[in-house]
């Protein structure tokens, strides 16, 4: 008797060992899943935002300058899209997905390039022409057509989370890249040209040279992130991201792809 309730008790204990051990191997994968690292990394970055949102309290809301005042059909997000003109298929395509007229309180300019001389001083050239005339917009985002643009959730977080001022979150300059190259203005030192860059209006109109940016880290997907999405390994119904990597190859394609893949699928007419 004994020795079989010895043998019961060892029996028990393995089973008990090893289920530990698949729960903890489970929950380690988890841990690692690319769309909970990705989430996870994004809602810490945004929380963290979100209190300097609350640390400005009412008057950031009223806080504009005379020079810039607020117009009352301003928009939430206007975005300035680099686009060479030969790419008329890919306007066409953005036009249909995360620049549709159902995305509320975005509104999307194209602005036609001709030579690489144009596009490398793309965004220098728009942020001095916004600082004369204005952002109609609580952020101004600039950026080129080969990127995917996940509108909703960058305006969602306009809405809720990012700070009415002072803020630029742009994708972090390679350092080795970018040496020696032109950092006008200032406070896109740090930052990657050729990533989307976003901004508050204020920062367009009243630049403060020692302003340091955030950087988006995951809002910014990588190359291997977004081809996953395309391809169906990561599941972009609920992920939480502002910017694809850049998609040169079949763009019009892919854009289109991106949209239904984060969007549950949801085709929206043209």
């Amino acid at each position: 008797m004994s020795v079989f309730f010895e043998r019961f008790t060892l029996f028990c204990v393995i089973t008990v060992i090893t289920a530990l051990s698949l729960i903890i191997v489970t929950s380690v994968q988890l841990a690692h899943e690319p769309e909970i690292v990705i989430n996870r990394e994004n809602g810490n970055l945004l929380d963290s935002l979100k209190s300097v949102r609350k640390a400005e309290g009412t008057a950031a809301v009223l806080g504009d300058s005379e020079k810039c005042p607020i117009p009352p059909d301003r928009v939430r997000l206007l975005v300035v899209v680099n686009s060479p003109k030969r790419n008329r298929k890919v306007r066409q395509t953005i036009r249909s997905t995360w620049a549709h007229a159902s995305n509320l309180g975005v509104q999307v300019k194209f602005a036609l390039t001709r030579s690489p001389e144009e596009q490398q001083s793309f965004i220098q050239r728009h942020l001095k022409h916004f600082s004369r005339r204005c952002v109609p917009a609580d952020y101004l985002l600039i950026t080129s057509d080969l990127f995917f643009i996940n509108t909703p959730q960058i305006t969602a977080a306009i809405n809720q989370q990012l700070p009415r001022r002072s803020t630029i979150i742009c994708a972090k300059a390679d350092q080795h890249r970018g040496a020696g190259r032109r950092s006008e203005p200032k406070f896109l030192t740090d930052c990657d040209r050729e990533a989307p860059v976003l901004i508050s209006r204020d920062v367009v109109t009243a630049p403060n040279p020692d302003l340091k940016p955030h950087f988006g880290e995951h809002l910014y997907l990588s190359r291997m992130e977004t081809a996953k999405i395309l391809n169906g390994t990561i599941d972009g119904t609920d992920l939480l991201f502002f910017f694809s990597a850049q998609v040169a190859n079949d763009a019009s394609s892919s854009i289109k792809g991106l949209w239904m893949a984060t969007r549950d699928y949801r085709v929206i007419e043209s």
